[in-house]
């Protein structure tokens, strides 16, 4: 059988590594399709999740209009919980599309809340990186279990462990692993497409993701923890992984035949991790002091008389977040309603006390970047992302910080995985035109506008 359009999601994929060997032919695959189509670089903003991204792609919705900016977050109730599970309003472009009679199958897109009636097949959390549910679920409910019968569970993975040095046996087994889900997932997926007509057709793959966690040191030279030769030594398993990667997309294009449009993409590049996260418990307590001082010093010169009349501010506060960035809040959602936002002084002072961390050993300065979604992105639910998205330098992992305001702060350097996403990623289309596909700030609505673009 076949589809009208196949879309193949490389999850955490280099977007840069993808551009070259589609260039110099180390994937053939994709050369071929790059030759045949079109290929554009996506962009997104510095420090955004995959969770934010991978949510963007699913409901055609920018991160200010549907607020998940990583998966655990304060939900509108005040706990803590899962991002997804204040979603259920909100329809991905695949429902929309069975909807409108369309015939659809969806396998593994990254993270997915629960799965929902649908004209075809969804299948959420078989083979993915970091899973939202603990087993697979799917519509119809037989589903999950046809496919872990059928194609095999899950292999090992270590990616949802602590961070550790692998050996060069445990990365081969890994490598091995990830090889295998590949082979899983290219069969069960064309199974699938070859058992009926489709109009839609999307499978994800995680192992690249993975990889690029795991094995960033390995694929590149300016990486902290590179070792020259140790690539070449175990078979050069970054490059290997993306050719068998390749070679399945290869198998998935033939199955849906010649009239199909074919789309690749993958939302991120990657960069040598690192992190200003240890230090941030003391920074964000002496911010916090430096903060209440200054401010209450400069209300009472402008307006002592109104002091009693505004309300306190809230402290400023740290948000769980990927260890790359470090996303600060100064007010919270309590409940169902919304709290004081920051003020130009607070946003601007704090920016300055970040921006004066200087590196105690090197003298350099810590801070790379400094982001304002909650008022710079726009959106319906903009007041629930974080005030300040603060980023550090790749590779970078201080051991102690120094300031003129904030003193010296110093604190144990934590083992990391060796990569970590970066803004980035490309689009290789086939069968259409990337007209108005082209430096997305985030997933939104790419993947509706390649459906506009689909054959009638």
């Amino acid at each position: 059988m076949s589809t009208r359009l196949l879309i193949v999601l490389l999850d955490g994929a280099d977007g840069t590594l993808l551009e070259r060997w589609s260039s110099d032919g180390t994937l053939p695959v994709l050369t071929t399709l790059r030759h045949r189509g079109q290929i554009r670089r996506l962009t997104a903003p510095v420090g955004i999740t995959d969770d934010g991204l991978w949510a963007s792609f699913q409901y055609g919705a920018s991160l200010g209009e549907h607020g998940r900016y990583f998966w655990h977050k304060q939900l509108s109730s005040g706990a803590m919980g899962m991002a997804y599970l204040e979603e259920s309003q909100r329809l991905s472009f695949w429902n929309r599309l069975s909807d409108q009679g369309q015939r659809v199958a969806v396998f593994d897109v990254p993270k997915c809340g629960h799965p929902r009636p649908i004209n075809g097949l969804h299948l959420v959390d078989w083979l993915v990186h970091g899973r939202y549910f603990r087993k697979p679920l799917s519509h119809p409910q037989s589903l999950a279990t046809a496919v872990g019968s059928r194609f095999g569970a899950p292999p090992p993975s270590p990616c949802g462990e602590e961070p550790t040095l692998l050996s060069d046996p445990d990365l081969l087994s890994h490598i091995t692993h990830l090889r295998q889900s590949v082979a899983q997932k290219s069969t069960a997926a064309i199974h699938y497409l070859a058992g009926e007509e489709w109009d839609l057709f999307l499978v994800g793959f995680k192992e690249a993701h993975c990889a690029g966690h795991l094995l960033w040191d390995l694929a590149d030279s300016s990486h902290p923890r590179h070792e020259p030769g140790r690539s070449a030594r175990l078979g050069h398993p970054v490059r290997t992984l993306l050719q068998a990667l390749d070679s399945a997309i290869g198998s998935l294009i033939a199955a849906a035949g010649p009239g199909a449009v074919v789309a690749v993409i993958t939302p991120t590049n990657m960069e040598p991790n690192g992190t200003l996260i240890h230090l941030m418990p003391t920074v964000v307590e002496r911010l916090n002091l430096s903060l209440g001082e200054t401010h209450l010093s400069l209300l009472l010169r402008r307006v002592s008389s109104r002091l009693r009349q505004r309300p306190s501010r809230p402290p400023l506060s740290l948000l769980p977040y990927d260890e790359n960035a470090v996303a600060l809040r100064f007010s919270s959602p309590q409940g169902n309603a919304q709290v004081s936002r920051p003020d130009t002084f607070q946003l601007e002072r704090t920016e300055h006390l970040l921006r004066g961390l200087m590196d105690a050993e090197t003298g350099q300065q810590v801070v790379r970047v400094i982001e304002r979604p909650s008022r710079d992105l726009p959106g319906a639910r903009r007041a629930e992302l974080p005030d300040l998205l603060v980023c550090g330098w790749p590779g970078q992992i201080p051991r102690a910080v120094l300031s003129p305001e904030l003193g010296r702060i110093s604190a144990a350097q934590p083992l990391l995985r060796p990569g970590n996403h970066a803004s980035g990623g490309l689009i290789m289309l086939q069968g259409a035109d990337l007209e108005g596909i082209n430096g997305f700030e985030d997933m939104a609505s790419l993947a509706q506008r390649i459906a506009d673009r689909m054959p009638s």
